[in-house]
């Protein structure tokens, strides 16, 4: 079976965004951690490490920009195991620098795993470190008898690993938009001087789920319900006036199977307004519940994606507003909107088009010879 890596590839639509969005007070990187019962040793990880890259390859990525788009490229370059030495989730991702988009660190009985977003989900950054940890388990005990069990399925390729399955599972969809009434905004306050603060705290899990269960919801409706209430309770009566909204993502491997390790993720938008309805938790919970049920259908699921996708396939006819064109140029701006779609071409005073590297003025190139538009 084909095991090769394509040399490079496109971002997938989530990537896209994150790519495009990262910065220093927003790295879009995040972090998954496994503690054991015992002290790491880095040099047992270090080769754990290696081993985890051979299984999923697709990490061994760094970003690229091109001319009008980033990229991930096929990168000879490895990981090295540190330990911890800096802010969590600091960044990983620096422009024009070939650097791994990824990082394994450990203190004290701690694996650390960092990942630049743009580069895999939750669920991708998930199989990884059960890898990893799997790998690094073995290793240390494999002389008294571990054996090396595979987590990841033998018939599962290079190339179902790097599939872009936005692409694969989309379809064009027509609908008009809703309008969503504006939400309630949390104050994000300014970052002090120093060290990032991060506090941690340990939940129970096995009571959290007995608690969901006792009340007949999941343990994201439940967790959904308790967040949507906290938020509130720091809420003044004129914030009121606008619903609190939560963005809960989903795992879209649920619905349409895949065995990607991009990004493979959307969200539903679960919210309580206060000002208008009885603000108890039990109604909060009703609401939320319902809210999950007519949302997570393969069908609504389904819908969701199309709509983002359907930006990527059709930019000019998701995002171009000929209204906001026609103000701003009768205002005496000067614009310059780059396309692929005709009609929206039809609308500008002046059409240039490249073609083989060169440009011709005119009409749009109705044919394979360019004619009637002028070199």
């Amino acid at each position: 079976m084909q095991q090769k890596r394509a040399y490079w590839r496109k971002l997938d639509n989530a990537a896209k965004l994150f790519s495009a969005t990262s910065n220093k007070k927003d790295t879009r990187v995040f972090r998954f951690y496994c503690v054991l019962k015992e002290d790491i040793n880095g040099e047992r990880l270090q080769e754990a490490l290696d081993r985890t890259v051979v299984t999923y390859p697709v990490f061994l990525s760094v970003m690229r920009k091109g001319l009008f788009w980033h990229y991930l490229e096929k990168s000879r370059l490895r990981p090295v195991v540190r330990e911890e030495y800096k802010e969590p989730c600091s960044c990983l991702y620096v422009r024009d620098k070939k650097s791994l988009l990824f990082e394994v660190t450990y203190y004290g009985r701690r694996i650390n795993f960092e990942v630049f977003h743009a580069l895999t989900d939750g669920t991708g950054a998930t199989e990884f470190l059960k890898e990893l940890v799997k790998n690094y388990l073995y290793i240390t005990y494999k002389e008294e008898g571990l054996a090396d069990v595979p987590l990841l399925d033998e018939n599962v390729t290079i190339q179902d690993q790097e599939s872009d399955s936005f692409s694969q599972y989309y379809t064009e969809v027509k609908k008009k938009k809703v309008k969503k009434p504006k939400a309630h905004q949390l104050k994000k306050p300014r970052k002090e001087i120093g060290r990032l603060q991060v506090n941690e705290a340990v939940v129970s899990v096995k009571d959290l789920l007995g608690r969901s269960r006792e009340l007949g919801v999941s343990m994201t409706v439940f967790l959904t319900s308790v967040f949507l209430m906290a938020i509130h309770q720091e809420m003044s009566k004129q914030q009121e006036n606008h619903p609190v909204v939560l963005m809960v993502p989903v795992n879209l491997r649920k619905f349409f199977p895949s065995d990607s390790m991009l990004n493979f993720f959307n969200w539903i938008e679960p919210g309580y307004h206060f000002g208008n309805e009885k603000g108890s938790f039990e109604a909060v919970l009703q609401r939320v519940k319902e809210y999950f049920a007519s949302e997570l259908t393969t069908e609504r699921v389904a819908e969701h994606m199309n709509e983002l996708i359907a930006l990527e396939m059709h930019p000019g006819q998701c995002c171009y507003n000929p209204k906001t064109v026609k103000r701003l140029r009768d205002a005496g701006k000067t614009i310059v909107l780059i396309t692929h779609e005709p009609d929206v071409a039809a609308h500008a005073d002046r059409v240039v088009h490249i073609r083989d590297g060169r440009l011709y003025e005119g009409p749009h190139l109705g044919s394979a010879d360019g004619e009637g538009a002028r070199p």
